[in-house]
């Protein structure tokens, strides 16, 4: 079931050409990065265990033809599910190093607060937060380099790449983009 005003939202969108985007819509980008990788380079990102680095290798040359549906039929196996390699893929495709995302460094929790919009009362907030707040506040990405931020900034320029209509607006909306302003 869909509601009728996100089935509307969901129309308007697709016909302005933001979406709908899928894992074809990637295809070129995620074969770049498999393609040009060593398996030790695939080795170092993010779920890419257990020798599947030489899988996906040796399963290149192979596919009958060059699609993310192919490739992941031809991966697949009892330890490699559809699942799991979707998410290894996604990775893959965004670069995630595996050292950046261990539980550990994951543990510490957010490096910064990113706001994405506020009303009235949230601005004031905001106000109050910028001096007491032991988290850096971010109201833009350009504000502030953090390997965090990056990982965000670099999957919201991939994703606005997969769009059907793209623009460069688009693929750096991201890290220009302030936030939200909400009138009462």
């Amino acid at each position: 079931y869909l509601p009728p005003f996100t089935a509307e939202v969901l129309a308007r969108e697709f016909a302005a050409g933001r979406g709908p985007v899928t894992w074809e819509s990637l295809a070129a980008p995620l074969f770049h990065q498999l393609l040009l990788a060593s398996p030790e380079q695939l080795a170092a990102l993010h779920e890419v265990t257990e020798g599947l680095e030489y899988r996906i290798k040796k399963t290149l040359p192979r596919l009958s033809e060059p699609t993310v549906a192919e490739l992941l039929t031809q991966l697949k196996t009892k330890r490699y599910t559809h699942t799991k390699l979707q998410r290894t893929l996604l990775h893959i495709l965004l670069q995630h190093p595996r050292e950046l995302l261990a539980p550990e460094v994951l543990a510490q929790g957010p490096g910064y607060l990113r706001v994405l919009g506020f009303s009235a009362a949230g601005q004031q907030l905001l106000k109050r937060m910028k001096q007491t707040a032991r988290l850096p506040i971010l109201t833009r990405a350009a504000e502030m380099e953090h390997p965090q931020l990056n990982l965000d900034i670099r999957a919201a320029a991939v994703y606005a790449n997969a769009m059907p209509k793209r623009s460069a607006e688009e693929l750096l909306r991201e890290y220009r983009q302030s936030p939200i302003r909400l009138t009462d």
